[in-house]
């Protein structure tokens, strides 16, 4: 009998899922910032079967107010409502033994591949989630008049390395898109040619962490998260078109419910170098940017492709502009 710790040894797949589901939610940097938000009515509906479902909402009351008359009835007006459709999403990943063998050699050994496999998972999420948001915004430039993104990227009339790069006036601007609730917006995504802009400007500030470090970046008040998933497009003229996404507080809706999925397994493969264990993970998942509906028409694939999530054709806007949660500016650095 083998003396060596196998994943089979350290793995107790109904205790482990979970544990990776709630850790790699807390791992996830969207969700830290308080953007991405747990739902529990998404995660009961992908309980269910279906691959989309239909989240209700109440539309804002309209209209100016009455003035009261003697002999007139007020006229009682409706709220109306309408309705967001979700996409269930089911992504897997599996490893072996020999991937994880920094990990099976350390004293903790659970803790070592757990801390693995979620970190891996956040990460997963946060790419999907910006995946989402790059469809959202392809989709409002071509369905909205661009009327939730501001591109400096094209400006003339200053040389390129100031007029079209990332500055404190154009953020006000991308954050004056949501009007008269500008104020709502608490954090921003940037990709890291962007974030060396703002280094070199001196325009970061540092804020402390759970344990005391100052270690959390900030810039004008808004709590950073910098990710080289965010979208870089070829421009025509003045070089690469970075994406930043400024949020509001739960901005994203998240919901995970793993029924009818075995979200964790084990197995030892004989057949190869003398026997590797292997370890396979699956997750079902909705990750919602509240205000938009998925709007695939040839949704029939199991799960959305990262190329259907930055799709325009997969989404529509059905909040209006200010009850939306999330604005792009886009910059050339």
């Amino acid at each position: 009998m083998a003396n060596e710790t196998r994943i089979a040894d350290i793995v107790t797949p109904e205790i482990f899922a979970p544990y990776i589901a709630e850790r790699s939610l807390n791992q996830n940097r969207f969700a830290q910032a308080g953007i991405m938000v747990a739902n529990g009515q998404l995660a009961a509906l992908l309980g269910g079967g279906g691959k989309t479902f239909n989240l209700p909402y109440w539309k804002d009351l309209t209209g100016d107010s009455d003035i009261p008359s003697e002999t007139f009835d007020t006229t009682v007006n409706p709220i109306a409502t309408d309705k967001m459709i979700a996409r269930k999403q089911i992504r897997e990943k599996a490893w072996g033994s020999n991937d994880l063998a920094a990990a099976l050699a350390g004293a903790d050994p659970y803790e070592a591949i757990a801390s693995r496999v979620s970190g891996f998972w956040a990460k997963a999420k946060e790419s999907l989630l910006i995946y989402s948001l790059r469809g959202v915004f392809a989709d409002n430039a071509q369905g909205d008049s661009s009327d939730l993104i501001v591109d400096i990227s094209t400006e003339t009339g200053l040389s390129a390395t100031s007029a079209n790069k990332i500055s404190a006036k154009k953020t006000i601007e991308a954050v004056m898109k949501q009007g008269d609730v500008f104020d709502e917006i608490i954090a921003m995504s940037v990709h890291s040619v962007v974030y060396q802009t703002l280094v070199e400007n001196d325009l970061i500030d540092y804020v402390a962490d759970s344990q005391g470090r100052l270690t959390i970046p900030t810039y004008m008040g808004l709590r950073l998260i910098v990710s080289d998933n965010l979208p870089v497009i070829a421009g025509s003229t003045n070089g690469y078109k970075y994406h930043s996404y400024l949020f509001k507080a739960g901005a994203v809706a998240y919901g995970e419910n793993n029924s009818f999925l075995t979200p964790a397994e084990v197995y030892r493969n004989p057949k190869r170098g003398g026997g590797v264990d292997e370890l396979y993970t699956r997750t079902k998942f909705a990750i919602h940017p509240l205000g938009f509906s998925w709007n695939m028409s040839a949704d029939t694939g199991i799960t959305p492709t990262d190329a259907n999530l930055y799709a325009d054709t997969s989404w529509d806007r059905v909040y209006e502009k200010k009850n939306t949660g999330v604005v792009c500016l886009i910059s050339n650095g």
